[in-house]
Parts: C-alpha cells; sequence; structure tokens
C-alpha cells in the first residue's frame, strides 16, 4: 500500500481538498472514467491550449486533489454519478468517453460510437488506443471525436450522486495527519467524542444503504474516516 501510495504522490503530488462542480460548460469535451492517472495526464497533455475540456467520471474524481493534475485548467469537474449508472448518464452523450481501468457496462447503441478504450479495457466495436513507443498513447483519435460531437450547445447542470453540484474531495492521509493536533484537542476539551471508520461501501441496488444510513445516525460531536469506495457515496451526502 506504501508503494501504490509512493506511486501516486511522488508522480503527481499529495491530494489537497478542492471543490469539483458536477455542471458542465458549452464546448467540446472528453469525459476519463477509471483509476488510471497517467491515462489522465498524457490525455491532459495533448488536449492542453486545444479548447476542449476534461471531466472525470467514477473513481476518477480523486484525479482534481492532485497538485500536478488540478494545474491543467480545463480540468473541469465531474460528469455523472457512479459506474453503475453509466447506461442512463452516457446516453446519447455527446462527447466521447475513454475506459482507463474502469468496469465497462455493454455500451447502448446511442453511444457505442463514442466509447474508446484503452490499458486492460476493450468492447467490441468500440475503439482501442493502444501504446506505442516508451508507453506514449496518441489520444488524437478521440479528440477529433469530441471536436466532431461538439459538447453541449448550452450549459448543462447536474446533480451528484445525493443532490448538489459541488463535490469535495483530496481528504488523503497526508491532509489528516496534518490536522492531527486539532483532532487531538478536540479529543482533549470532549468536543470529539467519536471517531469512526468506514471501509465498507454501499451496493448499488435501492436499500442497499448501509454505511450511508450509519453515517446519517452518528453524532455531531464524530469524526469519520473512510476507505476504499464508501467514501464516494459518503462524501456527496456529507
Amino acid at each position: 500500500m506504501e508503494m501504490l501510495d509512493r506511486a501516486n504522490t511522488e508522480a503527481f503530488g499529495n491530494p489537497v481538498p478542492v471543490k469539483v462542480t458536477t455542471n458542465l460548460e458549452a464546448k467540446p469535451f472528453i469525459v476519463v472514467t477509471g483509476h488510471d492517472l497517467y491515462d489522465l495526464k498524457m490525455l491532459l497533455e495533448q488536449t492542453d491550449g486545444k479548447g476542449i475540456n476534461i471531466y472525470t467520471h467514477g473513481e476518477m474524481l480523486t484525479a482534481h486533489s492532485y497538485p500536478e493534475l488540478k494545474k491543467y485548467k480545463h480540468l473541469k469537474g465531474n460528469f455523472g454519478t457512479a459506474w453503475q449508472n453509466q447506461q442512463q448518464e452516457f446516453d446519447n452523450i455527446s462527447a466521447p468517453i475513454l475506459f482507463t481501468t474502469n468496469c465497462i457496462m455493454p455500451p447502448k447503441d446511442s453511444y457505442k460510437d463514442r466509447v474508446f478504450t484503452t490499458s486492460i479495457v476493450r468492447f467490441p466495436e468500440c475503439k482501442y488506443i493502444g501504446e506505442e513507443i516508451d508507453g506514449y498513447k496518441d489520444f488524437k483519435p478521440i479528440i477529433d471525436k469530441a471536436f466532431e460531437l461538439e459538447g453541449y450547445k448550452e450549459p448543462q447542470k447536474m446533480q451528484g450522486l445525493n443532490g448538489g453540484d459541488i463535490l469535495t474531495v483530496g481528504f488523503g492521509h497526508h491532509t489528516v495527519l496534518s490536522a492531527a493536533d486539532k483532532v487531538i484537542n478536540a479529543i482533549k476539551s470532549g468536543e470529539l467524542k467519536h471517531i469512526f471508520l468506514v471501509g465498507g461501501c454501499d451496493g448499488a441496488k435501492t436499500g442497499r444503504n448501509y454505511y450511508t444510513d450509519f453515517v446519517k445516525l452518528t453524532p455531531k460531536n464524530t469524526l469519520v474516516l473512510t476507505c476504499a469506495c464508501g467514501k464516494y457515496r459518503l462524501m456527496t451526502w456529507i
């Protein structure tokens, strides 16, 4: 785990808290889903200054908190909600989608022509972008598709998983530990009485909300830490 953490933080910096919008501007854009920050960085480099916005999706949301990625001004926000809603949210989308290392559900005919995959993700009839020399990937096909589709004609106001159009991410271990003195003082003063670690994840089906319901029931003098996928649902509610 320490080695995996180092791979990200040494390349992209320690995550910092940042607010991310779910709204879309009226211009060409590309949606990037999955976990591969290196693929995202390559795409950001190749689209820099071209008039294309980049939006994250699913687990790629946390990319906004890394200093070396958030410095790209065209990394604008987050599209949609959870990966399991992709068939509904990508329906007739006016932009291409890049699947890096995320779960791909059978694309509908309404957006199959704008699905691009890379790395370990492939799907029949969808365009695959492979590696060239020294790991370089040429994202020109998906960039051309973004210009062809042109994006939405008007700005789009979209909501997150639990409502609202602003998500706050970036509370990694570096940020949490930097506030250790405040947490200790809050415990000593009695302001903070409970600490819970939520390491599970609610299910996609209706009614499978155990962890969200648990957090909602915690007293106000509680600190809730998360790990794994549980954070994605909880942070949009908190």
